[in-house]
C-alpha cells in the first residue's frame, strides 16, 4: 500500500480549561512536514576506521505554512501566538499524528497515533499586496512522545 499525505494526519490542541479540543490540521495549510532530527553520538575505536554510531535522542518538530483562513480554529490560534509574541505556556499546544493507515480492530473511528506537546514557533502573516497571507513556523516536540491511539469522531487520543 503506497501511503499519501493525507492519510497521515494531524490535530492541533487548543487548550480549554484542563483539556485539549482538537482540530484537524488541514484548511489553509500547503505544508505539514515532520522532521525529527536525530541526535547522533558517533564514536571511533582505536582499533576501527569507521566509526559506531548510536542514536541519543531527537530534537522533532513539525514545519508548516498555511495560508491565513480566518475563522479556521488552528490557523487563528497560530496567528494569535505570533501578533501577540506569546511565550511559555501560553505558546505550548498538543499534536497528535495519527496514522489513517492503521485502525484499531473492533473500534471505529480509532486508529494508531503518537501524541507530542509541542512550541509553537509562527510567524506574524506576511505577503504581497492581493495575496493570501501565509503563516509559517515550526511545532517543537517538548519532551517525549506518547504513544496511543486516537478517536477522529470524538477527537479523543487513548493513550497505550
Amino acid at each position: 500500500m503506497k501511503v499519501t499525505r493525507n492519510l497521515i494526519r494531524e490535530y492541533y490542541g487548543i487548550p480549554e480549561g484542563e483539556a485539549h479540543a482538537y482540530h484537524y490540521v488541514n484548511a489553509g495549510f500547503v505544508k505539514c512536514n515532520e522532521e525529527n532530527n536525530a541526535k547522533v553520538d558517533k564514536t571511533t575505536f582505536v582499533g576501527d576506521v569507521n566509526a559506531a554510531c548510536t542514536i541519543t535522542g531527537y530534537e522533532n518538530g513539525w514545519k508548516y505554512e498555511a495560508q491565513y483562513v480566518k475563522g479556521d480554529p488552528v490557523v487563528d490560534d497560530l496567528a494569535a501566538i505570533a501578533r501577540e509574541q506569546r511565550i511559555g505556556d501560553g505558546c505550548e499546544r498538543m499534536l497528535v499524528s495519527v496514522d489513517m493507515t492503521d485502525p484499531v480492530a473492533g473500534e471505529s473511528g480509532v486508529y494508531r497515533a503518537r501524541r507530542a506537546l509541542v512550541a509553537v514557533e509562527c510567524s506574524p502573516p506576511a505577503g504581497e499586496p492581493k495575496n493570501v497571507l501565509k503563516l509559517e513556523g515550526v511545532l517543537h516536540q517538548n519532551g517525549d512522545l506518547a504513544l496511543g491511539s486516537f478517536n477522529v469522531l470524538t477527537r479523543a487520543f487513548i493513550p497505550a
